[in-house]
């Protein structure tokens, strides 16, 4: 009986790779580390300046409610006292956030919320969209475009996660939740 081969990602294979502690995994670290630092900091200026009515800037009203749902899911904290994604405007934050990016960069966002609305019956084969499926439904959706084998749509809904945090997170109401006392400054 042969020994049994560790798996290509486990540490005990790391020999040189992208698990050893090298000057370019520091930078990398560090690089990204500066970057979150960075992206912290931006919480002001998209958050104060996003709309307060129920004007949009960047998503239309369907693409609107698709992220709504999308986020409810995604940010859903079990917690009874948790403010809903509904009531806080953190949807509206996404959109002033993806308003005020570069074009080329927010362009294919309303593009990806209509395919993940359109995901239950392009991959799981479901005559019924996202927005019609019910909470454990939208969960398994969810969880597939986690776990594809498809490298675009893991992206994609990356892509779609971070944004659903940073607008369901950033609401002043959601901070005493995590104990977040707010800004030093």
């Amino acid at each position: 009986m042969s020994p049994r081969r560790a798996s290509p990602l486990s540490p005990a294979r790391a020999t040189g790779s992208r698990f050893a502690a090298t000057r370019r995994s520091f930078l990398a670290l560090a690089g990204s580390t500066a970057a979150f630092t960075a992206l912290a900091q931006i919480r002001s200026p998209f958050v104060l300046a996003a709309p307060t009515g129920d004007r949009l800037r960047f998503f239309d009203e369907r693409e609107a409610e698709i992220l709504t749902q999308i986020m409810e899911r995604m940010v859903d904290t079990g917690c009874v006292d948790a403010p809903q994604v509904r009531d806080i405007g953190a949807v509206a934050s996404v959109d002033a956030l993806c308003a005020s990016l570069d074009p080329e960069l927010a362009g294919p966002l309303p593009l990806l919320i209509r395919a993940f609305d359109l995901g239950p019956f392009l991959f799981d084969f479901r005559f019924s969209r996202f927005t019609g499926l019910s909470d454990a439904e939208k969960d398994e959706s969810i969880a597939g475009w986690m776990t594809s084998r498809i490298h675009l749509r893991r992206v994609a809904f990356l892509a779609l996660r971070n944004l659903c945090f940073f607008g369901y997170y950033s609401q002043d109401e959601i901070w005493p939740l995590i104990g977040y006392a707010g800004p030093l400054l």
